[in-house]
């Protein structure tokens, strides 16, 4: 079984070309799979939101270099290892070289609210929320492979109020 870990990146700002979450493999030998992606409403206060667009990438040698402030990630199991070499995080620096679109949506940046079934609050249901699932039981689907150099994330293509939490499952091997 390849070693599995969720980055989770909370509370990230929207911005216009903004990364919200991202990884880059610069490994030469470890290969990256990306599994799952999904989005969350992290929007805690009361907010006039906008509707943003955001793309899900592959990209092939971009300029990512997260934000300082880079969010760790989880492992799976205790004796997991982290990739030696990467960038995972959020907003910084990213210059697309090869992007490819995997995936556009929009989403409600309002907050979400317990009494009302509007679209912010359905964003905070799995599966609702779920962006990219390479795992729903095919084996013959290919997940998002990263090798060297190679980027995937969830990019804001416009829109800024609100806030949002990105979270992306992969494996190494």
């Amino acid at each position: 079984m390849a070693q599995t870990f969720t980055l989770y990146a909370t509370g990230i700002a929207f911005a216009a070309t903004r990364v919200m979450a991202g990884i880059k493999n610069n490994h030469a030998t470890e290969i990256l799979r990306i599994r799952r992606v999904g989005l969350l409403n992290g929007q805690t206060a009361g907010v006039t939101g906008v509707v943003c667009s955001l793309e899900m990438r592959k990209d092939t040698n971009p300029t990512f270099t997260p934000a300082t402030t880079t969010t760790t990630v989880a492992t799976h199991d205790s004796t997991n290892t982290a990739p030696t070499t990467y960038a995972y995080g959020h907003t910084g620096t990213y210059t697309a070289a090869a992007a490819q679109t995997l995936r556009r949506t929009i989403w409600s940046s309002d907050e979400a609210a317990a009494s009302s079934a509007t679209s912010d609050e359905l964003e905070c249901f799995v599966p609702l929320n779920v962006l990219f699932d390479a795992g729903y039981g095919d084996a013959n689907v290919q997940p998002l492979t990263l090798r060297q150099n190679d980027f995937a994330g969830v990019y804001n293509i416009s829109g800024a109020a609100g806030l949002l939490d990105t979270w992306i499952e992969f494996t190494k091997e």
